[in-house]
């Protein structure tokens, strides 16, 4: 005999064979036995749910038929499929064999699957017989697509709405599948299947066919990952920690990692949003999780990222998941994703905070007591205003006795402060990268003032053939940013993101880089870099400038580039200690004996 899938194999003959749809078959079930059927029914809801089997089922106990017999030699049960018979010829074929009295059974049955596809025509020459049939014809709709049903034949019928078949049921039903076919399983393979179904009860058993063919008759979590294209629990657990770190660089290297081991990037964006929710629901209502991580770990997950950022988090997988069913680059549109996971909840810094994040931190091994003051370098030869002394009744013996015995201190305490300063000072000095780039509204107005269409033209053709000379992490960072203006000599960079643009002015790698690839390509290499809502304005700016017939005389060459944040200092460890120092104590008999308002320390 002919090997059938399972689906077929196990699809019910009975009312109590179907699982997942408890109060339509008990529905059924009473009405039969009543004697009070209706003439016409419409099964709605999503595929696999078991639509037709329920639509065979009754038209068989309706006509009391043995479960056993096949209903394709029972002449008086006629299905057909509307999505290849959709003509109002069919329809009126229909119309006119309903007249005719059964053949064997008491009610002649007509099963109309994909009712949805029947054309205008149709449905308006079916309309007539669907509202007053012969008394023993009975017609059954079945549709995934409910709402392009004419509403005067939603009318005329008995509708129920099938439901997606509940993860539990659907392994409940794959566990006495696979005992009766004596198939050894693993149950976390069957809570993937099933997860992979979607509340289809066919997709399941088909997934679960699959399976056993790839195993050598034997179901293991491994198999079902392979066959589904899922991800493994403990990789999505150690993606969503790097990117609820920031830890961008990690979780794109753990994105390729996966993308590499065959996993459908649609199939990646459901199992994050799968684990997402349960995340969210752990502290709630641990008993509707998923997946097979633990409470424990959710619920540290939890609080560590925090409801809001989930919610933000899972309405960016939502626009990916939307967005990669209408491009063929899914590596990309992850990357991206990546990089707004990483970012997601934070808050986009304006040009004041990113200077605020500049500031020096206090290093670890300094004194709790000791304040954060930035070390002063402080002129040799602090004196008195002759003008203004302040101890002038003091005998000048006295003054030059103080003055001898402060010059040892004050020695003392200078070579004190160098020793403290001098080796970070000097490797701060010896950190520093040089910077390239330019930003703010006078750069971009001296690149619009001499712009050239063409030049941004080119600039954007090979912009995507440029990104992929860089490394994964600096690709992904480029996404997020592209050509907005240029001219011979330099090019405009718009960012999606403020926070991402001041790591990019900071990263003289990412610049030297940039420059190397653009003059590869005969582009102009001089840079300035902005974010996407400063190039809105911006332009509107000097668009502005322009009618009122303002000339723009600015240059890019008087504009200077930004500087490096020369104020901390990377040592091991990629601890950031800044140079932090007391008052030494020269300046402070200094100031309590001139004056804070005289003593002018030189920075």
């Amino acid at each position: 005999m002919a090997y059938q899938a399972l689906y077929r194999v196990y699809r019910p003959r009975t009312f109590d064979d179907m699982v997942g749809q408890e109060v339509i078959t008990q529905t059924l079930k009473n009405a039969i036995e009543a004697h009070q059927t209706g003439h016409a029914y419409l099964f709605s809801g999503p595929r696999g749910t078991g639509k037709t089997s329920a639509a065979k089922i009754f038209a068989r106990e309706v006509n009391g038929i043995s479960p056993d017999t096949d209903e394709t030699q029972i002449p008086d049960i006629i299905e057909i499929d509307a999505a290849s018979n959709n003509g109002v010829d069919e329809i009126r074929n229909i119309r006119d064999s309903a007249n005719y009295a059964p053949i064997e059974a008491q009610y002649k049955i007509y099963i109309i699957d994909e009712v949805h596809m029947l054309s205008t025509g149709a449905f308006n020459a079916l309309l007539k017989t669907l509202e007053e049939p012969p008394a023993n014809v009975k017609f059954i709709l079945a549709t995934t697509e409910p709402q392009k049903i004419p509403a005067t034949i939603l009318s005329r019928t008995q509708r129920f709405d099938f439901k997606r078949i509940d993860d539990a049921t659907i392994q409940t039903r794959m566990a006495a599948i696979l005992g009766k076919q004596s198939v050894v399983y693993d149950q976390d393979a069957l809570r993937v299947i099933a997860n992979a179904a979607e509340g289809g009860m066919r997709d399941a058993l088909s997934i679960l066919d699959q399976v056993i063919a790839y195993g050598s008759d034997k179901v293991t979590i491994d198999n079902a990952l392979q066959v589904t294209g899922a991800t493994t629990t403990e990789a999505l657990l150690m993606f969503l920690g790097q990117v609820s770190d920031g830890d961008t660089r990690n979780a794109l290297q753990t994105l390729h990692t996966i993308l590499l081991d065959g996993k459908d990037a649609q199939r990646f964006v459901a199992d994050m949003i799968g684990l997402l929710r349960d995340v969210m629901l752990a502290p709630i209502a641990p008993n509707l999780i998923k997946t097979t991580a633990s409470v424990e770990e959710l619920n540290k997950l939890n609080q560590k990222i925090g409801q809001k950022r989930i919610q933000i988090m899972m309405l960016e997988l939502d626009e990916t998941q939307k967005a990669l069913l209408q491009t063929m680059q899914s590596d990309v549109y992850l990357e991206l994703l990546t990089v707004k996971l990483s970012l997601a909840g934070s808050e986009i810094l304006s040009s004041s905070d990113v200077k605020q994040s500049q500031s020096p931190v206090t290093p670890k091994n300094l004194s709790k007591s000791q304040p954060s003051v930035a070390t002063p370098i402080i002129d040799d030869d602090i004196q008195a205003p002759k003008e203004a002394p302040l101890i002038s009744n003091t005998p000048t013996t006295n003054s030059n006795t103080h003055s001898a015995m402060q010059q040892p201190q004050q020695t003392a305490v200078q070579k004190q402060n160098a020793d403290v300063n001098s080796e970070p000072i000097s490797q701060a000095k010896s950190e520093i990268k040089k910077l390239s780039a330019r930003t703010g509204q006078e750069a971009v107005f001296a690149v619009l003032s001499v712009a050239r269409r063409e030049t941004l033209t080119k600039a954007t053709q090979l912009w995507p053939e440029l990104k992929q000379q860089f490394d994964v992490a600096k690709q992904a960072f480029l996404t997020i940013a592209k050509p907005v203006a240029a001219s011979d000599e330099a090019i405009v960079l718009a960012f999606d993101y403020p926070a991402l643009l001041a790591e990019a002015l900071q990263d003289s790698e990412l610049q030297v880089q940039l420059v190397q690839q653009l003059s590869e390509r005969n582009l102009p290499f001089s840079l300035v870099l902005i974010s996407k809502d400063e190039w809105k304005t911006d332009r509107a700016a000097y668009v502005s400038l322009l009618r009122t017939g303002e000339k723009i005389t600015v240059k890019l060459n008087d504009i200077p580039v930004v500087k490096a944040n020369a104020e901390t200092v990377t040592v091991d460890q990629d601890d950031t200690i800044a140079v932090t120092n007391d008052t030494p104590e020269i300046v402070k008999q200094a100031q309590s004996l001139f004056g804070e308002d005289i003593v002018n320390i030189v920075d």
